[in-house]
């Protein structure tokens, strides 16, 4: 589901990130309500988790 073309990198190592899972997030601003997909109800949060240190870090997805 992620649609980014650009992937992440670990904020602790600087490896690589795996896309790990999606979550769908209820929007809690304007702004979210905004970029909300109307069929979900919500916005997409991508979790990712680094192969190298274990780090977990998440982004909205766009």
């Amino acid at each position: 589901m992620s649609k980014h073309k650009n992937k992440m990198i670990c904020p602790k190592c600087g490896d690589e990130m795996n896309h790990h899972a999606d979550k769908l997030v209820y929007p809690v601003s304007a702004q979210e309500a905004e970029r909300m997909d109307l069929t979900l109800g919500g916005v997409i949060d991508e979790t990712h988790c680094c192969p190298g240190c274990g780090a977990v870090a998440s982004r909205r997805a766009e």
